[in-house]
Order: C-alpha cells, then structure tokens, then sequence
C-alpha cells in the first residue's frame, strides 16, 4: 500500500511539474506572438539604406533648425560645456571619458565630444551638436523599423518616430545637446527590447547601441523585466548579446556607487505618489497639448522651480482635464472596437510610460524637470498610436506580403477575368459589419493632428537659455584675442552657470 502512495505521489508531481512547464511554454509563446515579433528578414538593399540614411539626416536638420539665436551649431550650453567640452579641452581623452558626472558615466557623449576636439575649436558645438540630432532620430529610426510587425503602416510607425526629433516639450532643457540624448535613448531602449532583427545588420547592430544606450546613463535600468522577459522568449545569439550588452553597461554604471565615487547626493527621495500626481497633472497633458500650452516649462535655466505662465487657472485645469479625456476617448474607442487596437503593445507601452517617469524622479528633487517628460511622452505616444490601429492594416499588410510571396507564380498564370465576384461571405481586409475602413483611420488622423498642434507650436520656444548664449565663434574669437597678450595661457569662458577653460594652445591649433 505504501508502494502505491508514493507512486501515485510521484505521478502527481510528474503531472503537476508537466503542467507548469506547459504553462510556461504557453507564456514563452504568447510573449513572443504578442510583443516580441520579428522584423522582416532577408537582403536589406541599396535602395532602404539610402532612404534611412536621409530620413535620419533630415530628422537632424528639422532637429537643428529649432534653435533660435546663433543656432545649435554655433552655441554651447549646460553640461555639454561645463563638463564635456571644458574636461576635453584640458585633460587626456581616456580620463575624460572614463570619469563620472553626477554618479554615472557619459561614455558616448564624452566620445563624441572627444571626436569633436579633433576638429578647429570654432566647430566644436556644431559636431556635438550634430551627433545629438543625429542620435535623436536614429532612435526614431529604430523605433520605426521595430514597430514594424505591430503597426505594419508606414505612417503608423512615422506618427511614433518622428516625435523623436520635434518632441513638443522639454526643449528648454533638451536642445541637441549630448547630455540629455539620455532621455530620447530611453525611448530607444524600449525598441531594441522589443525588436527582434530579421536582418544581419540588425542583428549586429542592436547590441552596439544598447551598449552605448547603457553606458550613457543608469536610467535604462527601469527597462529589466522587459529585458529579462526578452531572454526568457527568444534565446538567439542576437538576444542574448543583446541582453549582456544590457547588463555590462548597467553593471559598469553602478560600479561607480559601489566603488564609493558618486559625487551625486544619497539623501534624495520623492514619494512615488507625488510623482504619479504629476505624471497625471504635468506629464500626459504636456504630452498632448505641448508644455507651453501649460504654462511653460515651470523651471528655470538651472533646474530650479518658476512659476507656470498661467494667464487663467481655470483654463489650465481645463487643459488638463482635456488631456485626460483625450486618453479616455481613446480607450473607449479602442475597447469598441471601431480600431484594431494591439492591447499587449498599448498596455506595455503604457505602463513604461509612467514606469520610467517614477525611477527619474523618485530617487531626485521634487521638481518636475521638462527633461523627465521626454521618454514618458514618447512612450504614451506610441500607446496611443497602438491603441487607434487602424482595422485592416494588418490584414492588408499580411495580404500584400503573400501577394509578394506568390507573385512569380503568378505571373505565369492567366490574370482573373475582369469584373469576377469575390466569394460569397468574404470582405475586403478590414472591412467590418457596421464600421467604415475610413471610419477607423479617423482616430489616429485626429491624433495625428493634434499632436501636429502640439509641436508646431513648441518647435521654438524663446525662453531656452541656448537660443540667448553668446555665439561660439564670437568666444572663439575672444579667446584668440586674448591669447596673443604675454604670459596668458587660457580664455575663461562663462555664461549663466556653466563655463569652459579654453586652452590658448587650442585656440592657436
């Protein structure tokens, strides 16, 4: 009898143990059905590779154009002066880039910044500069091309790229400057996590910028389960040096606290439901409306609190309140589905939007910095977007690409007689009962424009301390003045808080 039990005993535990590992194949493959899907594979062509380069290039310049003034390319501001430019000037590359800024390291900024000194001092900010803009829409690039299997239309995945360079907030403290592409790059993290190459240089270059996404800043950290959740899908060599890129560079930054080097303060700590109070009262509505609908950035040139611009409390409120039924609307038009909504991507999405917005400010001052709204934003656009899929994009997508598959036979045969019916039961792609295909490309054309609103009206904004700094060749220029008096060595360069130390054998070389 007691034989009996513990065989009984052991086949229940064979069956149980079966079980769960059913289940966690069924997970593993919803998981990757559902947001880990695949890019399109095969060659990528001449013809894609010129198109991308030239979206990307345009992307800079529509970047750089925003700037008023002397303009970004002749312009130098905040830690891209004090701490990267004034730190190549003077000291050995391998010190600069291998040294900590406010607890963490800035390897590629430092890198570029590095590549820009090799040019005539006078073009120093235009290098920089241009690598910011370039690496703003080359995470709009990635973002495109990785949203490929979950929107399918083009127009779909340029309505979540291109905000990437004209984000309508944030640009008092993010203008193409190398210090705060950390914040774009967290959108572009959410992407490599998310995509799967079908292609080699996908494959190869996905991990290259992971790596640089993490050796740039400690933020990206918010994104583990999504990494984790990434590995536990997909075990492909991509995958998992996608995942050790990840880690290193996450590994390396918080070296710099374990070794005892961060010179940022331990004693920092915002109560996580004030912060979810700002995200619903400054985050969502600055996304929607832009931020100076709201009264302005609500800091000053160094991070300090100001007063909102705020002609009638009232309306303000009203603004929020706007923004909020906005989302709503597109929950419920979503949940109704008059569009194809893609819930897994909208609720991910979504849920890293305001994820991402609490690790940037729970471990910070109580301030709302326009810079934290960056990622947030760019991540509740791309919620929006899957929310209002149009009805028969993918439908019409998979349809065009079984009609690419079979054209070669198809072309050997005899084309349908003209006028022949289609059979009986069967609809266009996405045609259904009660609801009009252009019926459902309605909501995310209204989206679409007003978040065209948005950013058409915050493209400038006059209040942005590099739109005022002095031109850089007229620095340039001092400093080469200066430097041919005796006995002087170096050209102090200072405005508002930050400076550079101009070395007079730069000037001179």
């Amino acid at each position: 009898m007691a034989e009996k039990t513990a065989v009984s005993g052991e086949s229940t535990a064979t069956f149980t143990g079966s079980a769960s590992l059913r289940r966690l194949a069924s997970l593993r493959q919803w998981l990757r059905s559902a947001l880990f899907r695949q890019t399109a594979s095969g060659p990528i062509g001449w013809r894609k590779i010129t198109v991308a380069v030239v979206l990307v290039v345009a992307g800079a310049v529509v970047s750089l154009a925003r700037t008023g003034g002397a303009g970004a390319l002749n312009t130098i501001w905040i830690e891209d002066a004090k701490v990267f430019l004034n730190q190549a000037l003077n000291e050995p590359v391998l010190k600069t880039i291998t040294t900590q800024y406010n607890g963490y390291y800035n390897m590629v900024p430092r890198a570029a910044t590095a590549v820009a000194v090799l040019f005539p001092l006078r073009w120093a900010p235009a290098v920089m500069s241009s690598f910011a803009a370039l690496e703003y829409a080359t995470f709009g690039l990635i973002a495109y091309i990785a949203s490929g299997p979950h929107l399918r239309s083009r127009w779909l995945r340029l309505l979540i790229a291109i905000p990437a360079c004209v984000i309508p907030l944030g640009y008092t403290q993010a203008n193409n400057d190398l210090a705060t592409v950390q914040f774009v790059a967290l959108y572009g993290t959410f992407w490599l996590l998310l995509w799967l190459p079908g292609t080699r240089a996908g494959r190869v270059i996905s991990p290259v910028v992971m790596l640089g996404v993490t050796l740039t800043s400690i933020l990206p950290l918010v994104f583990a389960p999504l990494a984790l959740a990434r590995l536990f899908v997909d075990r492909s060599k991509n995958t998992i040096a996608l995942f050790a890129c990840y880690g290193f560079g996450l590994v390396v930054q918080e070296s710099v606290s374990l070794r005892g080097l961060s010179n940022r303060s331990p004693n920092y700590y915002t109560s996580p439901l004030w912060v979810i109070k700002m995200y619903v009262s400054r985050a969502v509505p600055r996304s929607i409306f832009g931020e100076k609908a709201l009264g302005g950035p609500g800091t000053d040139f160094s991070g300090n609190p100001v007063p909102l611009h705020i002609a009638s409390h009232a309306e303000h409120l009203a603004l929020i309140s706007g923004a909020w039924i906005v989302v709503v609307a597109i929950v419920l038009i979503a949940l109704a589905r008059v569009t194809d909504p893609n819930w897994p991507l909208a609720i991910t999405a979504g849920l890293f939007s305001v994820l991402v917005f609490l690790s940037e400010i729970v471990d910070n001052l109580t301030i709302v910095q326009p810079r934290y709204v960056i990622a947030p934003a760019l991540l509740l656009y791309a919620a929006i977007v899957a929310m209002l899929r149009p009805r028969g994009v993918m439908q019409a997508a998979a349809s065009a690409d079984a009609g690419a598959s079979v054209k070669p036979a198809q072309e050997a045969q005899p084309t349908e007689p003209a006028g022949s019916a289609q059979p009986a039961g069967s609809r266009a792609p996405g045609r259904r009962a009660g609801v009009r295909p252009v019926l459902t490309w309605c909501p995310v054309a209204v989206f679409a424009i007003l978040l065209a609103v948005a950013v058409g009206f915050n493209y400038r904004v006059t209040t942005n301390s590099r739109s005022i700094s002095p031109a850089w060749s007229g620095v340039v220029a001092k400093a080469a003045a200066s430097c041919q008096k005796p006995g002087v060595t170096s050209y102090h360069f200072a405005y508002q808080w930050w400076y550079v130390q101009i070395p007079c054998s730069r000037v001179s070389s």
